[in-house]
């Protein structure tokens, strides 16, 4: 039996499979583990994980980080964005 489990955090993610009796975490583009939760958006490109973390300092305010915080919530709940870009 094979079994695959994700866990989406509030800063990173991750991916392992489970098979085999045997638990192997699955390695990103650049053979990482853990990837961090991070969003960049330009003109002509969407950049995620450690890109997008790398470049959040000049392209901050199209860089979404702490996105689970919010999901759910009612737009007007805490002011647009208010507090999550404190890191």
């Amino acid at each position: 039996m094979a079994a695959v489990r994700a866990h989406l955090g509030y800063t990173s993610a991750c991916v392992s499979v489970y098979k085999d009796d045997w638990a192997n975490m699955v390695a990103n583009d650049a053979c990482d583990r853990v990837t961090p939760a991070v969003v960049a958006y330009s003109d002509n490109e969407e950049v995620v994980g450690l890109a997008a973390k790398q470049s959040r300092i000049r392209n901050i305010s199209n860089t979404v980080i702490k996105v689970k915080q919010i999901l759910g919530r009612r737009y007007m709940t805490y002011g647009p964005w208010t507090g999550l870009l404190s890191n």
